[in-house]
């Protein structure tokens, strides 16, 4: 998994070396048909040749793409005198749109054909810093039977902390599982009463209060320490109920599902995994439907339509709102981009036509704009508004 050392690293080694250097984003994904046969290393091939980046680099890249099993969703090349660094990631970028024909951008050096975004010159990070800052870092929290665990799950992968409540008494959580709200007070099938059972009710919520409470600090510990951005609880019902309730308001408020334990004790991070990947998918998709929907409700501080590139252009543009299938054209003239051939003519005799996903990233780090995109059912609703939305600064 990238953690944040790597991070760092990627940006400390990659960033500050001077051009030329081969940045080289490649979808590689199997499962998809348009891959067969390894035809993203061709499409890569004909990236490189038009960029004309030199031999040695180019084969030592193309190596790999041809020769070796790239198990990633998206591949990332750094490449250049003295450097060469692979990146593989378990997660699609929107920027590698599927576009109908290849395009050639010489003035910015980039080209850009169906899953395949290749650049020469200055390193070009933004994708890889896009799916780094915007991808939420999930923490999970297992109640397992045994004892309580923790997973960090980012960019697709999933890693344990094994360090995780290590300060707690693991036995105490077996005493807890056995004296679980609902049956703590029948023991043997003969119910219990009298000053007796009071007495160790009142013990035992005592003690299971310090428990909750040493959990969730140590909980909170964890959510700044690995930097998480969500969670999720996972186990039995009446427990994670119950521990959600003694979490400070900041977690609390992160907490986005509590999902059923699996069905055997000690399961593996790829099995827990497993588990989560529809949960987290449907949140994804109905965080996105609710930016939308607060886009729309706070109009006329947002934009929506070819208005976007206009209001963007201006500086008012906060965030910026696309589809994850970009295959929207843009016209340049003279510095400035137009959403139609015909506005940009007002300004200029031939416009240049090029896809918003070679334009983008320049676009949005020059007017300091927050980029989100959408898939689904808001990727649906976003194309029939227009193809883009905004909120405004003003």
């Amino acid at each position: 998994m990238i953690d944040k050392a790597a991070i760092q690293r990627i940006k400390e080694t990659v960033a500050p070396r001077k051009a030329p250097i081969l940045s080289l984003y490649v979808d590689p994904n199997p499962a998809k048909p348009e891959n067969a046969g390894r035809a993203y290393a061709l499409r890569a091939k004909d990236a490189l040749k038009a960029l004309r980046v030199p031999e040695a680099i180019a084969e030592k890249t193309l190596e790999i793409l041809r020769h070796q099993v790239l198990e990633a969703k998206t591949a990332v090349f750094f490449a250049g005198d003295g450097l060469f660094e692979v990146v593989l990631l378990q997660v699609e970028l929107p920027l590698l749109s599927r576009v109908k024909t290849a395009f050639l951008d010489e003035r910015s050096e980039r080209y850009l054909v169906d899953g395949v975004l290749a650049h020469y010159g200055e390193p070009f990070l933004l994708p890889l810093v896009y799916a780094l800052d915007e991808y939420e870092r999930y923490g999970v929290v297992y109640l397992d039977r045994e004892k309580w665990r923790v997973f960090e799950v980012f960019l697709g992968e999933i890693e344990e902390v094994h360090d995780a409540f290590l300060a707690l008494d693991t036995e105490a959580w077996r005493r807890l599982s056995l004296d679980a709200p609902g049956r703590r007070f029948n023991l043997g099938g003969i119910a219990r009463g009298g000053a007796g059972q009071d007495l160790f009710a009142k013990r035992l919520e005592a003690w299971e209060e310090r428990f909750y409470k040493a959990l969730a600090h140590e909980l909170q510990r964890l959510f700044e320490v690995r930097g998480f951005t969500r969670l999720v609880l996972m186990g039995p019902e009446e427990h994670t109920k119950l521990f959600l309730g003694y979490l400070p308001k900041r977690l609390w408020e992160e907490v986005v599902a509590l999902l059923p334990s699996l069905p055997h004790p000690g399961a593996t991070p790829g099995e827990v995994l497993k588990r989560l990947e529809p949960e987290l998918e449907r949140i994804e998709r109905e965080k996105e439907m609710e930016l939308l929907r607060s886009l729309e409700e706070a109009y006329p501080k947002a934009a929506f339509g070819p208005e976007v590139l206009e209001r963007l252009q201006e500086g008012r543009v906060e965030v910026w709102v696309l589809p994850w299938r970009m295959d929207q054209v843009v016209y340049a003239c003279d510095g400035l981009y137009f959403p139609g051939e015909a506005e940009a003519r007002a300004y200029c005799e031939n416009p240049e036509a090029k896809p918003l996903a070679v334009v983008l990233p320049e676009l949005a780090a020059g007017y300091a704009a927050k980029l989100e995109f959408v898939r689904g059912e808001a990727q649906r609703r976003l194309l029939e508004r227009g193809g883009m939305a905004a909120l405004l600064r003003w």
